[in-house]
């Protein structure tokens, strides 16, 4: 007898189909299920306009095939696990969107897990996406040492944005030595030589070993220009911290002719500060920020201040781990830094040097 010819799923007038698996929807497509299961993974055997068909129908339906059923059976889930650290940051904020709609228009789900900065709340979070079967995964800020990530990864293809430390698996992270070197050429060009730290020092992995070379290159004491203002324990507000530590550089009988600030809301609680002690900015100190939030293009005087390029680091992320969920196995995690460079952008925080009096 011969076989009928596949049909379309029946549906009532102006009514769905019934979608309940990839058998379903591969038939209301009249495609074979190995075509679009194919589709939907990627599998570089379907042609773009089928593809692209796919994911079409897949938005007008609804349809999601089941990522950890998919899991279970050795295929691609198409979930991506994050990791990262806080919630409320902004610039984090900023990084951890930029990353989601990336995936999205690789048609691809992200499983996002917050942490504390603590190493164990981390290796639990790679083990959770372990469980899930996600596709690979992206660490923010990670607290790891990098035989910890390679340990705890067990081969997941992974990308690390701006590790703490060193690590042995692709990683992107911004280039802050430049950036401390923009911020600083542009104060000395200002004639300032005399700075205050505010949330960062000697144990800044980040911008404390720039600012030793900065300050080195030009002959200068690291021990006398650079004064580091320490912060209150147990301040959570980053505004509030730049407040309090604003308020010990009042107390300084030599003051630095310019603060330097670990982000925009530390500086914006400095300004305040200030200003409310009736010092001018920048007539009487400058001030920097670290991120080019919007709260500070809004700030009167305007912040001057380093732009991430956050939208290109985390672009760039994507694609680092798209490329290494593609390699086989055995050619996966070898050890690759990209540094995003990034931009200097001169607000009215920052003027000529005041004159000190003797």
């Amino acid at each position: 007898m011969p076989r009928s010819p596949k049909r379309k799923a029946s549906t009532k007038s102006g009514a769905r189909p019934a979608i309940l698996s990839i058998a379903d929807f591969a038939r209301h497509l009249n495609l074979s299920a190995w075509t679009v299961s194919r589709a939907i993974n990627g599998h570089p055997e379907v042609n773009e306009k089928t593809r692209q068909r796919v994911f079409a129908a897949m938005d007008e339906l609804g349809f999601r095939p089941n990522p950890l059923a998919r899991g279970l059976g050795g295929r691609r889930t198409g979930m991506i696990g994050v990791c990262f650290m806080g919630l409320g940051n902004p610039i984090v904020d900023k990084k951890v969107y930029a990353l989601q709609e990336f995936f999205r228009r690789q048609h691809l789900q992200t499983v996002l897990e917050v942490r504390m900065r603590d190493r164990q709340q981390e290796l639990r979070a790679i083990e959770n996406f372990r469980r899930i079967h996600v596709d690979g995964v992206v660490l923010l800020y990670s607290e790891l040492d990098a035989d910890g990530a390679v340990e705890a990864l067990q081969g997941m293809p992974c990308v690390q944005v701006d590790p703490h430390q060193p690590q042995n698996v692709p990683s992107v992270a911004l280039d802050r030595r430049k950036a401390m070197r923009l911020l600083m050429e542009h104060l000395f060009r200002l004639e300032h030589r005399s700075f205050g730290l505010l949330g960062t020092g000697p144990g800044d992995v980040w911008r404390w070993p720039a600012l030793l070379e900065i300050a080195r290159s030009r002959n200068l004491d690291p021990d006398q220009i650079y004064m580091p203002i320490e912060e209150k324990p147990g301040i959570e507000s980053p505004i509030e911290r730049g407040q309090l530590m604003a308020d010990t550089v009042l107390a300084m009988r030599n003051r630095p002719t310019a603060l330097l600030t670990a982000n925009d809301q530390m500086a914006v609680g400095a300004i305040h500060t200030l200003r409310a002690a009736g010092l001018s900015i920048p007539r009487e100190i400058s001030v920097t920020g670290f991120d080019n939030l919007d709260l500070g293009r809004k700030l009167h005087p305007t912040l001057t201040t380093i732009d991430q390029n956050s939208a290109q680091m985390m672009e760039r992320a994507g694609q680092m781990l798209l490329e290494q969920i593609k390699l086989p196995p055995a050619q996966r995690g070898k050890p690759i830094m990209e540094m995003v460079p990034p931009e200097l952008v001169i607000g009215e925080s920052t003027g000529p040097a005041p004159i000190l009096k003797p």
